[in-house]
C-alpha cells in the first residue's frame, strides 16, 4: 500500500518548455505523451517529446503513453529509451502496446497488422536483453540477432520499468509475463477491478510472482466546470475532435466531469478498484491550459495525493 501517483497527459501536443516545467512545479508525479505516426490530427513524436521534457524538468517521471511497439524496431527503440533514461537520470518508464486502431500506420511502415502481437512480444524480449548489458543471440520468427549488446547500459539497473498497455486478455497476459505494470485505455473502474484479478491469475498460471510495486495505471479524461452539464458538453466537443468520432454516448464511461468534488468522487472509484497510478488528460482550451492545470493542482491534486492505494 502507498499513496496514489498522479500524472498529466499532454497528448502529443506542442507545450512550451516553461509550461512543462510548471507541470512539475504544480506537483504532478508523472508526465505522459501520446503516440501515433499517421493520424487525423497533429501529434508530435513521443520519444522526441520525452527527451524535450527531460531537458526542462528535474524529478517528474516520464512515460510514453503509449509506444506502439510493433511499428518500431526493438533495437532502435531500446537505444532511444536508454538514452532518455540516462539523460533524465532514471526518470523513464516505458509503456508499450500493440496499436492497431489505425491500420494505415501499419500499412505506411510496411508492418503486417496481423503480426503486431508477436512483434510486441519479441520486441519486449529483445529490449530487456539489451538493457541487461549482456551479449546475446536472438532467433525469433520476426527478429534475429547475432552477438547483440548495447552500450552504454541504462541508468536504471535492468532498464526502465516496462508497462504493458491494452484491454484484451492477450495484453494482460503480456503484462503478467513481461511487465512491471499494466495500463488500459478507456476503461471503467469496474473493468479495472476485474482485470487486476485476471492479471494476477495469468501470472500465477506461468509461475511468476508480480513485483510488489506492480503498477496498475488508469488513464482518464477530466473536464472541470462548476456546472455538470457544461463540463459534460465541453468533454463531448473536445473528445469527439480528438478521436474523430461521436463521444456523446460514451463520455460518461471515460471522462470524470463537473465540479471538483464530483471529479474526486469518480477518481476514488478507480483507486478503490486497484489503481495506484492515475494519468489525467484535462479537457481545456489550448490558450487556457495552464489555468486549468493550476486549477486541477489546487482543487483536486492534493486530495488525490492523499489517497491510499491497495
Amino acid at each position: 500500500m502507498g499513496k496514489l501517483k498522479v500524472g498529466l497527459h499532454i497528448d502529443g501536443d506542442v507545450w512550451e518548455p516553461e509550461q512543462i516545467t510548471q507541470v512539475e512545479d504544480h506537483g504532478f508525479n508523472i508526465l505522459t505523451t501520446g503516440e501515433h505516426i499517421l493520424f487525423f490530427r497533429p501529434i508530435l513524436d513521443t520519444v522526441t517529446v520525452l527527451a524535450y521534457a527531460a531537458a526542462v524538468t528535474k524529478k517528474i517521471q516520464l512515460i510514453p503513453s503509449t509506444l506502439i511497439l510493433p511499428l518500431r524496431h526493438p533495437v532502435m527503440m531500446a537505444k532511444e529509451l536508454i538514452s532518455i533514461d540516462i539523460l533524465s537520470k532514471g526518470r523513464l518508464t516505458a509503456s508499450v502496446g500493440i496499436g492497431g486502431d489505425y491500420p494505415r500506420e501499419f500499412e505506411a511502415l510496411g508492418v503486417p497488422i496481423s503480426e503486431r502481437g508477436r512483434r510486441a512480444n519479441e520486441g519486449i524480449e529483445i529490449m530487456k536483453k539489451l538493457w541487461s548489458e549482456e551479449t546475446f543471440d536472438y532467433d525469433g520468427k520476426i527478429f534475429q540477432l547475432k552477438g547483440a549488446d548495447m552500450q552504454p547500459g541504462p541508468y536504471q539497473k535492468g532498464g526502465p520499468p516496462l508497462w504493458v498497455c491494452g484491454r484484451s486478455d492477450p495484453a494482460m497476459k503480456r503484462a503478467a509475463k513481461y511487465g512491471d505494470g499494466w495500463q488500459p485505455y478507456m476503461y471503467t473502474a469496474a473493468q479495472v477491478a476485474e482485470s487486476v484479478v485476471k492479471i494476477k491469475g495469468f501470472a500465477d498460471d506461468i509461475g511468476r510472482e508480480l513485483p510488489v510495486d506492480f503498477a496498475i495505471t488508469t488513464f482518464l479524461y477530466v473536464s472541470m466546470d462548476e456546472q455538470v452539464q457544461v463540463a459534460r458538453n465541453k468533454a463531448i466537443e473536445q473528445l469527439s475532435y480528438r478521436f474523430n468520432m461521436p463521444f456523446e454516448k460514451i463520455v460518461d464511461k471515460y471522462c470524470a466531469y463537473g465540479p471538483a468534488e464530483h471529479i474526486i468522487e469518480e477518481l476514488q472509484t478507480y483507486v478503490d478498484a486497484g489503481t495506484n497510478n492515475l494519468i489525467v488528460a484535462l479537457v481545456m482550451p489550448e490558450d487556457e491550459r495552464m489555468d486549468y492545470v493550476a486549477k486541477f493542482s489546487e482543487e483536486i491534486l492534493p486530495i488525490l495525493h492523499n489517497m491510499d492505494t491497495k
